[in-house]
């Protein structure tokens, strides 16, 4: 589970969080959501633990460009939280080359609609494997279905919330250990 926390899944919801037409239509504004990463044996009978994300997208240069920065609890509560940053950038019509600051992952996120509420990713991890599925948004939050190949091979499902500003920060900063426990 380790790779998970450390960007893997971290990247995922990062990926299925940027399928939004609320911040499409208002270029360089931001959409929160927060919710929960659940991990399951390949075929989806045997659950093996599941962890929480924040996640924050923004859309910049007129929707060729989304930021996403997701956070997820450290790997114990003494632990500060892990922060990912991916970036989604117009490859042509409704393909997106998607990557993360730390070189963990490359792909392409494609949409299936002109409104981005639905789409399928293809990731190769810099680790080995690649992580493939699909993802939906609606107006109560952002769900997704994912298969990861290599190291261990699991099923990953995302069911992220819409949240305010107020809500994702307060999310975040619940994340975080303890005054003195770091």
């Amino acid at each position: 589970m380790e790779i998970f926390k450390s960007g893997l899944i971290v990247a995922a919801a990062a990926l299925s969080a940027c399928a939004g037409t609320v911040a499409i239509k208002a270029p360089g504004g931001a959409a929160y959501y927060y919710g929960e990463v659940a991990f399951f044996s390949p075929d989806g009978r045997l659950p093996y633990g599941k962890t929480e994300a924040a996640v924050k997208r923004e859309i910049l240069q007129n929707g060729a460009l989304i930021v996403e920065t997701v956070t997820q609890p450290g790997n114990s509560p003494s632990m500060p939280p892990k922060t990912i940053v991916t970036e989604l950038k117009r490859r042509k019509g409704l393909v997106y080359d998607a990557s993360d600051a730390g070189g963990t992952f490359t792909g392409t996120l494609t949409f299936k609609d002109g409104e981005l509420k639905s789409w399928t990713y293809n990731i190769r991890l810099k680790a080995g494997g690649t992580l493939k599925g699909t993802g939906s948004l609606t107006a109560e939050g952002i769900k997704t279905a994912k298969q990861l190949t290599g190291g261990r091979p699991m099923s990953v499902k995302e069911d992220l919330k819409a949240a305010s500003e107020e809500q994702y920060t307060a999310a975040v900063n619940s994340m975080k250990p303890a005054y003195g426990a770091e």
